[in-house]
């Protein structure tokens, strides 16, 4: 029977690679594969399977580099003693076959807060021993001679990665990231019902174009140009949804009550599900300063929002011109208002909304991850 070990920390948290990791494991059992996981953390696997076997190791540090350390350490020994044809990595440890890069390339993440925040974090990158050891293992296990194939989920990380690593660009491709377009069928089509009950038990106005950002850590995803371009526009008819935690949430209110925006952004901080905010909004903002590909990109599509995003999230390959627009430059708050106002000319209509959604249908979660596992099957040795 053919093996596969895939490896994947903490999934006993909830996200997009995690959702990766549990999908990976189904299908491969599906395809009759022998499948080992190996993990960190209490595990209550969403579903079970006679060829899936749990591997959880007991990694009990608190600094995030002593359990990055201690969680490569741990899968590098389990390999040796139980070694597998194909090992699929969607973490950063030193020994894998197939390699998902859904985090991109982490020296461009740190060059992009780095910009942001000024020379003085950028040295402290270099002396922080978890930025320095993700480097190292991302390069060791870019550059392994026995990886047989690198997934990325755009061209934008693919040329980072390429320009940065001594990697055969053969061993690379490029599937972005999919999305459950066939399970949105029914909240798309029901958001002309619901959109004035969400809005209303929101506080917010029906009849005025819904603009959404979504994404915790409001500095790194851009919130504070969206607000300072937003303040060119105040005398549109618009408000802003903002989801999302952050520590410094008080003071994103403070700074859009101090651009005369207080009446037109609403904070929902972290919530359960994105759905009525998809259903409600007229177009989905993405000024991110460093995202491989947001999820959000795709599953504002597949509900028939109209997107903005910036150069800097590999999710803006999908757009079209008539389906989003990408911004020239984060740091001119005019281009961007500029680029917001295209926006307000396309409201969510039906006709649109349809539109929109159809362009995505190709990326269907469930195609995206049949290509994937297509791919590692075909280049085994």
């Amino acid at each position: 029977m053919s093996c596969i070990t895939l490896i994947k920390s903490a999934l006993d948290h909830s996200g997009g690679l995690e959702k990766y990791a549990w999908r990976l494991a189904h299908d491969f059992c599906a395809l009759g594969l022998s499948v080992t996981l190996l993990t960190t953390g209490t595990i209550s696997p969403p579903f079970s399977h006679p060829l899936l076997t749990l591997v959880s190791f007991p990694i009990q540090h608190r600094l995030s580099v002593l359990k990055l350390l201690a969680f490569d350490k741990a899968c590098t020994a389990y390999l040796h003693a139980h070694p597998t044809p194909i090992v699929f990595d969607l973490d950063r440890t030193r020994f894998s076959t197939h390699i998902r890069a859904g985090n991109g390339v982490h020296a461009h993440y740190l060059e992009a807060r780095a910009q942001e925040e000024g020379m003085a974090k950028a040295w402290s990158f270099r002396l922080n021993p978890l930025h320095r050891t993700l480097l190292s293992l991302e390069k060791r296990s870019f550059e392994q001679p026995h990886l047989q194939k690198l997934f990325t989920n755009s061209h934008m990380v693919r040329t980072q990665i390429l320009a940065r690593f001594a990697i055969p660009a053969e061993k690379i491709t490029v599937l972005h990231n999919g999305v459950e377009w066939h399970e949105l069928q029914d909240p798309f089509d029901q958001w002309e019902k619901v959109k004035v009950c969400y809005c209303e038990k929101g506080g917010l106005d029906p009849t005025v174009y819904q603009f959404l950002f979504s994404g915790h850590h409001y500095k790194r995803k851009g919130l504070d140009k969206l607000l300072s371009a937003l303040a060119h526009l105040k005398e549109e008819p618009f408000q802003l949804s903002v989801v999302g935690k952050d520590r410094d949430l008080p003071l994103y209110r403070k700074m859009a009550v101090s651009l005369g925006l207080e009446k037109k952004v609403f904070f929902f901080g972290s919530v359960s599900s994105m759905t009525p905010f998809y259903q409600y909004a007229d177009a989905l903002v993405i000024p991110s300063l460093y995202d491989p590909f947001a999820n959000v990109t795709v599953e504002a599509l597949a509900m028939g929002l109209f997107v903005i995003s910036s150069q800097t999230n590999g999710g803006c390959e999908v757009l079209t011109e008539d389906t989003g627009r990408i911004l020239d430059d984060l740091h001119d708050p005019t281009l961007f208002a500029s680029t917001l106002r295209t926006a307000l000319s396309h409201p969510k209509t039906r006709e649109n909304a349809l539109m929109i959604r159809q362009s995505i249908k190709h990326l269907d979660f469930s195609q995206q991850l049949r290509q994937m596992t297509m791919h590692v099957l075909e280049s085994r040795v």
